[in-house]
């Protein structure tokens, strides 16, 4: 009995924790919002950092996926700069593509646009949002980087699903 009742609550959970972790960008981002609380990256010398990010992390810009320790939801990323105002973020866990970020700052750089896309679910999470620039890049690095203050987390996606 008691093994038949493990078996059957074993996809319960499952499902529970999956449904939990297909929101998390989305509840991450509006919590961020809700909180003041501002996104802080920086893209300089070749590496992309995370400050906001909990825990911190930095990862090389590279077409090959960099480990990275301490998150539970992705162990690689890899970070791809597309041009002056355009970088991708790439989230990794256990060698498969889990989540798809494109950050893109408007002509005047005063404005960060973010769309994701979330495979870590039991469906794919598309979503995005609109950030202001409250803090300036360091001289000389990439225009993603700065502090940003979550405006909008309404931002509806147009672009058809990337395969993972």
């Amino acid at each position: 009995m008691k093994t038949t009742l493990a078996v059957l609550l074993v996809p319960v959970a499952a499902l529970v924790c999956s449904s939990a972790f297909g929101q998390s960008i989305k509840s991450r981002v509006e919590a961020m919002k809700a909180a003041d609380k501002p996104e802080v990256i920086t893209l300089e010398h070749d590496m992309f950092t995370c400050s906001s990010c909990d825990p911190e992390f930095k990862v090389k810009v590279s077409n090959v996926p960099q480990k990275i320790a301490g998150h539970a939801e992705f162990d690689a990323a890899v970070v791809i700069v597309h041009g002056p105002t355009s970088v991708e973020l790439v989230e990794e866990h256990n060698h498969k593509n889990v989540r798809f970020y494109n950050y893109l700052v408007s002509a005047d750089g005063k404005m960060l646009t973010v769309k994701y896309r979330d495979y870590s679910g039991p469906k794919e999470n598309i979503g995005g949002y609109t950030a202001m620039r409250v803090g300036e890049a360091p001289a000389g690095a990439h225009s993603v980087s700065g502090t940003w203050k979550i405006e909008d987390t309404r931002l509806a996606e147009s672009a058809p699903a990337k395969a993972h």
